[in-house]
């Protein structure tokens, strides 16, 4: 055992304060003493350090915090038994009762030592004095730092010295990992007079004695009892819920601490404690909540309840509740905008702890709630958009049970199917990920499973089934949604949204859904409600030709429209730094990162739950080969030419096993192959993947030029700015996108655009754009032009016709106004300039012809882009290209989707 080296100096320094109290302290040397004091410390140190620190607080003038954090760190090595036998003992009470939080923190930290063996926690039991000191101490304090010490040391002591479930009588899922303590210190908390009526007579708004706390402070203690009350419930329930002491009780109006806690303690015209007590009525709905599962013990009404939810109902705390969920006018207006979160807080638990229990309800209330949610959820995209979604209905939505959703549908008021995935909300896309997931898994360590054969209005199969049915009705009325999940992944700047939209992508992947067997669709007895469809039922929501539906999220993932919207997305690679905000490499915050490393999460769901199913199809093997070659190179991905190769590798293997197993679209009819079918793996068995590498370009750095600065950033937005002006402007000149010009004279084809310039069989529907502008187009008020240029700006002016300003304004019988258009006349006039402009093309050209001798080289060049067959090939192909030919290729064979919708009349004997 070690002496620490600055020992003797701070013993000595501490004895100069003792002496003389107005000496500063010396923190540096306390600082180094702590960090020199180890397990290996000879074990005098702590305790002359701590009768020391005794003896040395009431006297010091400044800040104790030095001293006690000594005292602490001091006493890390010690146990409380260390504790007990130092001379003189230490006083926790007088440590308590200091009016110093660091002299309190420093009493609490040594008793909660106690904490950790039930021997121990036995001996502080045996001083009611000490018991009742601490409960004071973390019902009255203005501090939160003490009060939460205070509460640590308190629940340290009660856990550890947890009975047996056996000896107390009681069976709960906590109480099982009892330590085998004797109990002592539940009894001394609830059962001693002074102790418990503490608990009372603390929180009581009508305990007038003198010395009662100020009303702010009982309120601040009447929170920290309601906690406490929710700890000790799921340990020990019956002792918070059934009387201990009646002569107390009955002095509050109560007849228990729970009852007294959510009846009788708090005001609910103070606002804040009303929502205080509705988060308390929350929390209690946990204890001991069935879920989807049935107890083998029960202490409740029936196995879809519990001794919380029982006290709820019996004491209409519940039922008020969903009056004031169902109707917010029983509330005042300002008061419902501090208690519509914790309202709805309360049926979100309900609904998801209690899911039969809600079932049971009368079914009049149960199309309030989902007419409640339909009407919040029909809301504008803009409020969809711009965060005021509303967050209580979407998470009270994904709560409902999922067999009350597709029963809800029957009646055509589903409300899932409000919920949009365009404009992108995080809260939606949660909502929906939530329940097309299907329910947890159920650990049936303490439970057994609810059965299956239509007893009870829904289990863990039918919610698994009920998921499964909803996300193919949701598929069904937005056809889109995948691409808009897409999309709303690849938007870097609204990074809640991203992950979001990932999330939702795993969510459907790991999906726990259920196929819709007799045991899942059988009814409910005593009621018509709830009864699941049929599968051939349900196939009546596939699309056209699609086959089986999939029964499970992974299948749903490698069929349309999943298939070739998602998977690209997951096989592009991740955005660089670059690209976003310029930076953050490295940077495990940084959004393309998190990103990033969602989409490697999926990709390694995916590929998990492939390997899983790959013996179930043939053709899994080389699908689960290409996920596990893009898996094993990280979130990151390979370079650019790999990710080709991967995703090419994978489409194939995709291709050839979803065909055999009936699920995909597109599918050959009247068992024709399909083209490039004899290049299959099947053909040749023996045949291996070829993996060789393919050969690449070598690598080099790609320069990239500095980011811009503000001043040349604006120069190139003004830049940028004032060519959209020209392009948009009245007088910019187009190319002409007919190749009428190839045959026309030099100078139409200097104006050729050999890019759109070829023509095409449905080019003649399209509209032809001017390439210069027209004057007669535009509307002119002539009489602000000079007189000499009317005739210019209007050719079909005529000068002796009446105008404003210059003639009287009644017209001439017979004669036209010089500013009207005359529309006829001027597409006369057009036919007829544009056949005088056909006849001096073609006398032109003849004359070109007959002069070719005379042509010197660079024209003998010029004019090798004139096909002279040009004309010729036209008569024979029709244009272009035959299009009878071109549709009656046989393209039926594909089947009648959007891919091959048989048109062209190809018959059945057209094949590939």
């Amino acid at each position: 055992m070690a002496v620490p080296a600055s020992y003797d100096e701070v013993k000595a320094h501490l004895q100069h304060i003792l002496d003389d109290p107005s000496t500063p302290l010396d923190i540096s040397l306390i600082d180094k003493l702590k960090l020199e004091l180890t397990e290996s410390t000879d074990r005098r140190v702590p305790g002359a350090l701590l009768t020391l620190i005794s003896q040395l607080l009431p006297v010091l003038q400044e800040d104790p915090t030095p001293i006690t954090t000594l005292g602490v760190k001091a006493t890390t090595y010690f146990s409380f038994t260390d504790l007990r036998s130092l001379e003189p003992p230490i006083d926790f009470i007088a440590g308590f009762k200091a009016p110093s939080p660091p002299v309190n923190l420093l009493a609490l930290t040594l008793l909660s030592k106690a904490g950790g063996i039930p021997s121990d926690a036995a001996i502080v039991a045996g001083d009611p004095e000490l018991v009742a000191s601490l409960v004071e101490v973390w019902l009255t304090t203005t501090s939160t730092a003490v009060a939460q010490a205070a509460f640590d040391a308190l629940w340290a002591l009660l856990e550890i010295d947890l009975a047996s479930p056996l000896e107390n009588e009681t069976h709960t899922h906590e109480a099982e990992d009892s330590t085998g303590g004797q109990g002592l210190f539940w009894r001394r908390v609830f059962t001693d007079k002074d102790v418990y009526g503490r608990l009372f007579s603390l929180c009581s708004l009508t305990n007038d004695e003198p010395g009662a706390l100020s009303k702010r402070e009982r309120t601040v203690a009447q929170g920290r009892l309601m906690g406490f009350l929710v700890k000790a419930g799921n340990l020990r329930w019956d002792l918070i819920s059934s009387s201990q002491i009646p002569e107390i009780e009955t002095k509050y109006d109560s007849s228990s601490i729970l009852h007294f806690a959510a009846c009788r303690m708090v005001d609910k015209s103070d606002v804040l404690m009303h929502m205080t007590l509705l988060n308390f009525f929350r929390d209690l709905l946990e204890i001991e909540a069935p879920g989807l599962r049935a107890r083998v013990y029960v202490q409740s009404a029936s196995t879809f309840s519990s001794p919380a939810l029982d006290f709820l109902i019996s004491h209409d705390l519940h039922l008020s509740v969903l009056e004031f969920y169902l109707d917010e006018t029983k509330l005042d207006p300002v008061d419902l905008r501090y208690l519509h979160g914790p309202i709805m807080a309360y049926i979100t638990q309900y609904a998801e702890s209690y899911p039969n229990n809600l079932l049971q309800n009368p079914s009049s209330l149960l199309d309030k709630i989902i007419s409640r949610v339909s009407g919040s959820l029909a809301i504008s995209s803009h409020q969809w958009a711009h965060g005021q979604a509303p967050t209580g209905q979407l998470e009270i939505l994904a709560s409902l049970p999922r067999v009350l959703l597709v029963e809800a549908a029957k009646h055509g008021v589903n409300p899932l199917l409000a919920v949009p995935t365009s404009p992108p909300c995080k809260e939606a896309l949660d909502a929906l990920a939530k329940i097309f997931h299907g329910p947890r898994k159920l650990d049936m360590s303490d439970s057994m499973e609810l059965n299956t054969s239509g007893q009870t209005p829904t289990d863990w199969h039918k919610e698994a089934a009920a998921a499964r049915i909803l996300y193919f009705m949701y598929l069904n009325d937005h056809p889109n949604f995948w691409t808009d999940i897409v999309a709303a992944a690849d938007i870097l700047a609204m990074k809640d949204v991203s992950l979001a939209a990932i999330s939702f992508m795993k969510a459907v992947i790991t999906a726990n859904w259920q196929v819709l067997s007799g045991e899942v669709i059988s009814p409910v007895p005593d009621t018509s409600r709830y009864q699941l469809p049929s599968e051939e039922a349900l196939g009546t929501l596939s699309p056209a030709a699609q086959g089986l539906l999939p029964s499970s999220g992974v299948w749903a993932i490698l069929t349309p429209p999943a298939l070739t919207i998602l998977l690209p997305y997951l096989f592009k690679p991740p955005r660089s730094y670059a690209e976003f905000v310029g930076g953050g490499a490295g940077d495990t915050q940084n959004i393309v990162w998190k990103v990033a490393t969602a989409k490697y999460e999926v990709l390694v769901a995916l590929y998990n739950h492939l390997k899983e199913k790959g013996d179930q199809v043939t053709g899994f093997e080389d699908i689960v080969r290409t996920l596990r070659q893009r898996v094993s190179e990280g979130p990151w991905g390979p370079l650019a030419q790999t990710t080709a190769r991967v995703e090419t590798k994978l489409w194939t293997s995709i291709r050839s096993a979803v065909r055999p197993a009936n699920m995909s679209r597109f599918g050959a009819k009247k068992g024709r192959k399909l083209p490039g079918a004899e290049f299959s793996w099947e053909a040749d068995p023996g045949g291996e993947a070829d993996t060789a590498p393919t050969p690449l370009f070598p690598k080099y750095n790609v320069p990239r030029a500095r980011p811009l600065n503000p001043r040349e950033q604006k120069q190139v937005d003004l830049y940028r700015t004032l060519r959209e002006r020209f392009y948009d402007g009245p007088y910019y000149s187009v190319l002409q996108s007919t190749s009428i010009t190839a045959r026309k004279d030099e100078a139409t084809r200097a104006h050729f655009d050999p890019f759109h310039g070829m023509p095409t069989y449905s080019g003649k529907y399209q509209k032809q754009k001017r390439d210069r502008p027209e004057l007669k187009g535009r509307p002119y008020v002539m009489k602000f032009f000079p007189r000499h240029l009317w005739k210019t700006i209007q050719p079909n002016f005529n000068p002796s016709a009446a105008m404003d300003g210059y003639v009287a304004h009644a017209p001439r019988i017979g004669v036209k106004r010089g500013f009207e258009d005359d529309e006829e006349e001027e597409e006369i006039e057009e036919t007829k300039r544009r056949k005088g402009a056909d006849e001096d093309e073609d006398a032109e050209r003849r004359e070109q012809e007959e002069e070719a001798d005379i042509l010197d080289a660079d024209e003998d060049q010029e004019e090798e882009i004139i096909d002279s067959d040009f004309e010729d090939d036209e008569d024979e192909m029709g244009g272009d290209y035959n299009a009878e030919q071109y549709f009656d290729a046989g393209d039926d064979e594909y089947g009648d989707d959007g891919f091959a919708d048989g048109g062209g009349g190809g018959g059945d004997e057209d094949t590939y």
